[in-house]
C-alpha cells in the first residue's frame, strides 16, 4: 500500500489537530426501524433515499487505502466499504461521486449528495450547515516501539519520552511533537527523517528508541514488520466521521445507529483489519 498519497487534505487536517474532539455528536438512540417509516422530522435527503433506494456517496478518491480509483475506474478503499456496508443494514444502495475534498461539504448543502464518507475531519465552522456522526476510525500521530522494548505510553507522555532518541517524519505533525515534548522532558533527542517509512526503519535498526508518526503510515508499515508495535492509542488523536446535511436528522440517527451496531457486532474492526492490518483493532 505504501505510504497514503499526500494531498491538500492531509494538509489540512495535520492544522487542525487538538480541536476536533468536542465535535463528536452523541449517540441519540433511536432504532432504524422506527425511523425508516416516520416523516414527522421533515427530511427531505431520508425520504428520498427510500424512494430511489440508492444512498448517494460523495468522497475524495485520492486518499488510499480510505479511498481510490482502480485501472478500471472502479472505487475501492476502506471507506467504500464502510458505505456499500451501511447502504446494505439500510436496505439501499450505495452510488458515489468522486469529488474534492474542498467541495465535499458543498454537496450536502446543495442536496446533490446524501452523505460524505471520506476520511473527514469535522469543520467546526461548518455546525450550522452540515452534522457529524460518532467517528468511525481514530488517526493522528502514534508512537511506534520494538516489541522486545515493550516501552508503553504513560499518561504522561513526555515523561515517557525522557531520554529517548524520537524518529520522525521532517516537517510532520509527529516531529513538532516531539520538539514540545523536548521542551518539557530532559534528555529528548528528536531524529528527523525523510518520509515515515525511514523514521520507522530507525527504531527497527535500533537507530531510535521510538518513531512519531501518522497512525496511517505506522498500521502500513507494522503488517510487514512484526518486530515494531504501537506504544499505545493515537497521540492528538484525528477522528474521521461522516457528515450530512443539518437539514438531514433522521439519516444523521440512522448513520449514528447504524455506526453503534457495527462497533457492536465487529463490522467496523473486520474493516480495520482488512485495511490497515491488527494494529488498527
Amino acid at each position: 500500500m505504501g505510504d497514503p498519497v499526500k494531498n491538500p487534505k492531509s494538509q489540512w487536517q495535520k492544522s487542525k489537530r487538538g480541536i476536533i474532539a468536542a465535535l463528536v455528536v452523541t449517540l441519540l438512540g433511536i432504532g432504524i426501524g422506527a425511523l425508516r417509516f416516520s416523516r414527522e422530522d421533515g427530511d427531505k435527503a431520508w425520504e428520498r433515499i427510500f424512494e430511489r433506494g440508492v444512498l448517494t456517496v460523495a468522497t475524495d478518491a485520492s486518499y488510499p487505502p480510505f479511498a481510490a480509483v482502480d485501472e478500471n475506474g472502479a472505487l475501492f478503499g476502506f471507506d467504500i466499504d464502510l458505505a456499500e456496508e451501511i447502504g446494505r443494514r439500510l436496505g439501499v444502495r450505495a452510488e458515489f461521486e468522486n469529488i474534492a475534498y474542498d467541495a465535499l461539504l458543498s454537496t450536502l448543502v446543495s442536496g446533490r449528495d446524501d452523505v460524505v464518507i471520506s476520511a473527514f475531519v469535522p469543520q467546526p465552522a461548518r455546525l450550522r450547515e452540515v452534522s457529524y456522526t460518532r467517528p468511525y476510525f481514530i488517526s493522528g500521530t502514534a508512537a511506534v516501539i520494538r516489541r522486545e522494548g515493550d516501552a508503553r505510553l504513560t499518561d504522561d507522555p513526555a515523561q515517557w519520552a525522557s531520554g529517548k532518541t524520537l524518529s520522525v517524519e521532517y516537517g510532520a505533525g509527529g516531529e513538532a511533537l516531539a520538539r514540545r515534548w523536548a521542551r518539557r522532558a530532559p534528555g529528548v533527542t528528536v531524529l528527523p527523517r525523510p518520509t515515515a517509512a525511514e523514521a520507522l526503519q530507525a527504531v527497527e535498526a535500533k537507530d531510535a528508541d521510538a518513531a512519531l508518526v501518522d497512525a496511517i503510515s505506522a498500521y502500513d508499515f507494522l503488517r510487514a514488520h512484526p518486530a515494531l508495535i504501537l506504544a499505545g492509542p493515537p497521540l492528538e488523536s484525528e477522528p474521521y466521521v461522516i457528515a450530512v446535511s443539518s437539514q438531514s436528522p433522521m439519516l444523521h440517527r440512522a448513520l449514528e445507529n447504524t455506526l453503534a451496531d457495527m462497533e457492536a457486532d465487529g463490522a467496523l474492526t473486520g474493516l480495520k483489519v482488512k485495511w490497515f492490518g491488527e494494529a488498527a483493532r
